[in-house]
């Protein structure tokens, strides 16, 4: 096995995805984005055996001492696969990475992994933990199916904005992305979200800079005024389009702008031949929490939402959480321990048991 660290800028991070079936959110210019959030370096492990080649991107989070820990970026990466590779060849690759991150001074990983693209993804390396459910649109169906599909309480809210005159559409030019900019950080206000949630102006620049028309914005009017607007990530090798973050105007509620939006970007997706729009799921990961339940209003597929948790150096992993052994015997919880709310890193790095999709 051959395995290497590539940065954002390496050739062979781009080339590799062409082999594999993978989404914008392993991209490099995503995860050069995500550095201005995640509060760190970005990188990806490559591995390969001359035939079969594995990828997995990741940020690199500094400790102390020229330590450091890796995580998934914010949203669905995971690892991605060349066409064929077996899960032999998977596993004993993930192996061969996780020596070269401790190489490199790794302590823990990480890894969100792919709801879609992840679903045989099986491991004898640390610990996989089931989170709950995230939520797709079928977009190979028919525009008819796809509205039978939509429940009722959906349907009334996009049809009475429609004879109110509420419109959407796609900002091509993203000429509406600093009103979305202020919708979108007044809607996690509202919802009290942790300030993680809450992202730099850079962030926003690099994603239009660096994902290019990968990258979407739909926006809901009611005349000249946005009521409402959302970003969405598209991979159309694979034909998954990700619903990323939505805002919408408070004194415009009763349209229900996010409704009309979603519905404006799924028809969009099926006009333009992509296979999925991926709403991601609940809060954590819930499936009774009313996020969850918004977005099982637009489509009855779901799929299972998990993340793998490996400690890298287990010694020094154990000196991180106050010399206590057991915590390699428990990675189910919140991971990595030493980041946990309250421990001594803690917070703002902490990556816990986010799901990782939009809120």
């Amino acid at each position: 096995m051959y395995s290497s660290l590539l940065e954002p800028a390496s050739p062979a991070w781009r080339t590799t995805l062409a082999r594999c079936h993978h989404d914008c959110h392993h991209t490099p210019g995503w995860y050069a984005a995500a550095e201005c959030i995640d509060h760190g370096s970005a990188a990806a492990v490559r591995v390969t055996d001359g035939t079969h080649v594995l990828l997995i991107p990741l940020v690199r989070r500094a400790i102390s001492g020229g330590t450091w820990d890796a995580t998934t970026a914010y949203g669905y990466g995971g690892p991605v696969l060349s066409a064929g590779a077996s899960a032999q060849f998977a596993d004993e690759a993930l192996a061969t990475a996780t020596a070269l991150l401790r190489e490199h001074g790794c302590i823990s990983w990480f890894i969100r992994l792919h709801p879609l693209l992840n679903v045989g993804w099986h491991s004898t390396q640390g610990s996989v933990v089931n989170h709950g459910a995230t939520v797709s649109i079928d977009l190979s169906k028919s525009a008819d199916r796809l509205w039978q599909e939509t429940q009722r309480r959906h349907k009334e809210g996009i049809i009475r904005a429609r004879r109110a005159g509420v419109t959407a559409r796609l900002d091509r030019d993203f000429a509406t992305l600093p009103r979305f900019i202020e919708l979108y950080n007044w809607t996690m206000t509202q919802l009290g979200a942790a300030p993680y949630y809450f992202f730099d102006s850079l962030y926003y620049r690099m994603l239009v800079r660096a994902l290019g028309g990968d990258l979407v914005l739909f926006v809901v009017e009611e005349g000249s005024t946005v009521i409402g607007a959302a970003l969405f990530t598209v991979a159309r090798g694979t034909g998954i389009m990700q619903y990323h973050l939505a805002g919408w105007d408070r004194a415009y509620h009763h349209y229900q702008p996010t409704k009309t939006v979603i519905h404006c970007a799924r028809e969009w997706g099926r006009g333009n031949g992509l296979r999925y729009l991926h709403l991601g799921g609940g809060l954590g990961g819930s499936v009774s929490d009313s996020l969850h339940e918004f977005k099982r209003g637009f489509s009855p597929d779901t799929h299972v939402y998990r993340t793998q948790r490996l400690v890298i150096d287990p010694e020094v992993y154990v000196g991180l959480c106050g010399g206590d052994k057991s915590v390699l015997e428990d990675l189910d919880s919140y991971f990595p321990a030493y980041r946990r709310p309250g421990a001594r890193l803690g917070p703002p790095h902490s990556t816990g048991t986010c799901s990782g999709g939009p809120r």
